[in-house]
């Protein structure tokens, strides 16, 4: 079995072995894989947080041993929670910038990344996140997480400020506070416990959204009484009832509720 690291600030994960293949997700620096197979210049990866699987051009990909992958995967993590962070490529000598809802090892007591055989400079001060314990203190942390990404424009597969998808907008609100949750909506849904009604759904909750055909097709976060914080054409926060969301713009449903789960 091989590995990789990312060490760039974002690289495409495809669905098929072709640069005009549709991205289904993206990676971020310090995520780590498995490579299950080679087909010219892609590799197959599954990723290590969440077992999700695509394609990754040759290009962004940098081996690690499996010694090094399994340090990384052990390290207590750094959570970016600001909008952009720059980090400093020792090797380049050159700054780059990493976004909100990146995670690496944390720094080393001279502000040092360590990813395999690569090493990067934290600007300082730095701080390391840790996990909250109490339900409000995660539905805070969450929030002022969440909201964050208000007016980031949606794009499908998208994990950054600069697009973003649905289901990975609520995979990295969940991911803030240390829960590792699947990629897409249809895999988050099978998680948690039912809320019977709308009413009662309370911050943290996440709501899911169905097509005529009964199919889950989209996911938000309860955000407050009767309000939900979502990725549909940009992120924004909209009414929610037993229907579904209530557009403010369009003064129109958009998305008809199939059920709220409640994950913690």
């Amino acid at each position: 079995m091989s590995y990789g690291v990312v060490i760039l600030s974002v690289v495409p994960l495809r669905a098929e072995a072709s640069e005009r293949s549709e991205m289904v997700s993206q990676l971020l620096f310090g995520d780590t894989y498995q490579m299950l197979e080679t087909n010219g210049n892609w590799l197959k990866i599954r990723t290590s947080d969440c077992n999700y699987e695509g394609w990754l051009g040759i290009k962004y990909h940098q081996n690690i041993s499996e010694e090094q992958f399994k340090k990384i995967q052990l390290s207590p993590k750094f959570l970016v929670r600001d909008f952009l962070l720059l980090l400093n490529d020792n090797q380049k000598q050159q700054a780059f910038p990493v976004f909100i809802g990146t995670s690496f090892p944390k720094p080393d007591k001279s502000g040092f990344v360590t990813l395999g055989d690569f090493q990067f400079a934290m600007p300082t001060p730095h701080e390391v996140a840790c996990k909250p314990s109490q339900l409000e203190d995660r539905q805070t942390q969450m929030l002022q997480f969440a909201t964050k990404y208000l007016h980031a424009p949606y794009l499908w597969g998208g994990r950054t400020p600069a697009g973003i998808d649905c289901s990975g907008f609520t995979q990295l609100i969940y991911k803030s506070i240390g829960f590792c949750i699947p990629r897409d909506a249809s895999q988050q849904v099978n998680l948690g416990t039912i809320v019977d009604f709308a009413s009662e759904a309370q911050i943290g909750d996440l709501a899911f959204f169905q097509n005529e055909e009964g199919r889950i097709i989209h996911v938000g976060m309860v955000c407050g009484k009767d309000m939900v914080i979502h990725a549909s054409g940009q992120v924004r926060i909209d009414t929610l009832d037993e229907t579904g969301i209530f557009n403010s713009d369009t003064k129109q449903y958009s998305h008809k509720l199939r059920i709220i789960k409640r994950l913690f």
